[in-house]
């Protein structure tokens, strides 16, 4: 039995590196590996992503659509749990291995923003691109539809009367930041001045990686709809 989990579980694939893991164990391994943001959860975005969508979205348990490690170690080992080990150990490798060649997408969307003359024009074309009216401003249920459709930001609260309800207070933190005139809209010269002071401190690949992010998001989204990003702002 190999000892060293941690190692194992970021970054090691080989069938003999994982036959000393308990089923529990490599089920935290493959989410480990299909949480490509880092959030602690999976959404249909990147299940679909990774090419297991299908297979795990009927356990969603709660109104964001997303799986905590928990939820999905619990499904996978309910999903898989008349497999022999050998069986279970080779579906795990092959979904590890899928994800591990499964790259976020961003590189149109990075030599978009790279061909940009500066950070602020790169912050208008992403401004666009959330601006799912097409109105010239953001408001906070636009913001958190483009960047934020499964609610991962969320937290929940309890309510006076013992409701419990989700809160996406980390989103109307960054939205009044945005808004510098407390308008209650975010327009495209205060969306930009934002991100560009937010991360001065950023190499220059790493801030358009940021945004590249973003517009990947809002691509996705548009894509969902059925509106193509390209095709978005036309009339």
């Amino acid at each position: 039995v190999i000892s060293d989990i941690h190692h194992k579980v970021m970054g090691a694939t080989k069938s003999s590196e994982l036959s000393g893991l308990s089923r529990e164990e490599v089920a935290k391994a493959i989410f480990k590996h299909l949480d490509d943001d880092n959030s602690k959860r999976l959404d249909v975005t990147e299940l679909e992503k990774q090419g297991c969508a299908d297979m795990v979205k009927m356990y969603f348990a709660n109104r964001e659509q997303t799986m905590t490690e928990v939820q999905f170690v619990n499904a996978l080992l309910a999903q898989w749990k008349n497999d022999s080990d050998s069986e279970y150990e080779k579906k795990a490798l092959g979904l590890i291995e899928t994800a591990k060649k499964v790259v976020v997408g961003t590189a149109d969307e990075e030599k978009k923003l790279s061909e940009c003359k500066d950070k602020v024009e790169m912050c208008g074309i992403v401004f666009e691109a959330l601006d799912d009216d097409r109105s010239g401003y953001l408001d906070l249920k636009e913001m958190i539809k483009q960047l934020d459709p499964y609610h991962k930001k969320a937290t929940f609260v309890l309510t006076g009367d013992g409701q419990v309800e989700y809160s996406m207070k980390y989103w109307e933190d960054i939205f009044k930041g945005y808004d510098k005139d407390k308008n209650g809209h975010v327009s495209k010269k205060e969306f930009s001045s934002a991100i560009v002071e937010k991360f001065k401190d950023k190499s220059d690949e790493l801030f358009v990686l940021i945004l590249a992010k973003m517009l990947k998001s809002a691509a996705m989204i548009n894509a969902a709809k059925g509106e193509p990003a390209e095709e978005k702002k036309k009339d």
